[in-house]
């Protein structure tokens, strides 16, 4: 048993869905734990949803509508890469005082008026046709993030996962300081690659005093590589009962 119970929220990233997470939710769940992990709408088993109306702003109600019909409470709010997006803007849409910590696992961190587009390094997410709305998730071996994949491993996930909607990137996150009133507040950045888009960001928290940064030697796909370890931070962020 783990030394605190917790009731914990991780959404997942880009083109794929809640199912990312099964294996770290079940250990988690093991160790007593109360834990949702939400597909945000239009991807994964809700893709027959997806619309031009699928933005940021959307999946950050998905999101604050888990605590608002589940009833939740002392929540450690978790997002993974694209994750980060939503988690922060649900921050403003969640009553106060119910997220007592938040977690971004190798994760984006808009400031108010970003866009995800606008915090990644190299071109933006777009549709390959103009006239359409989806962005196809990237097909190639990306170094980082799934060439620790054995051949079935891959298939099974370019299988699952599923084109978005471009105005989940384009949206600009509308923050209001929400976020900076939780009380415990950690980002972890991921070390095992190079971390072109997430260690700036670990760095600019570095120097905020009410920032707990630590790093864990993997790729980007945390949950994947490292799922036992992923676990243990997430324990590690949990408010107290």
């Amino acid at each position: 048993m783990s030394r605190n119970q917790g009731t914990i929220v991780i959404v997942h990233g880009a083109w794929v869905g809640g199912w990312r997470w099964r294996g770290v939710a079940n250990e988690l769940i093991r160790r007593g734990h109360q834990v949702f992990t939400p597909t945000l709408t239009g991807l994964g088993e809700r893709a027959h949803l997806t619309s031009r109306n699928v933005n940021l702003y959307l999946h950050a109600q998905d999101i604050a509508a888990v605590f608002r019909y589940e009833q939740l409470t002392n929540v450690l709010l978790v997002g993974h890469s694209y994750g980060g997006m939503p988690i922060s803007v649900a921050t403003e849409l969640v009553p106060a005082g119910v997220i007592r910590s938040i977690l971004y696992l190798d994760a984006f961190f808009p400031e108010d008026g970003d866009s995800l587009n606008d915090l990644i390094p190299g071109p933006p997410h777009l549709p390959e046709d103009p006239n359409d709305y989806l962005v196809p998730p990237p097909r190639v071996n990306l170094v980082g993030f799934n060439a620790h994949m054995t051949a079935d491993a891959r298939a099974s996930y370019e299988e699952r996962r599923t084109p978005q909607s471009v105005f989940c990137f384009s949206e600009k996150a509308r923050l209001r300081g929400a976020r900076d009133r939780i009380p415990q507040k950690t980002y972890v950045v991921a070390t095992g690659y190079k971390n072109d888009t997430f260690g700036p960001m670990a760095a600019k928290l570095r120097k905020l005093p009410d920032w707990r940064v630590e790093e864990m030697p993997y790729t980007h796909d945390l949950q994947h590589v490292a799922p036992q370890q992923t676990a243990d931070m997430i324990e590690s962020a949990l408010p107290p009962a």
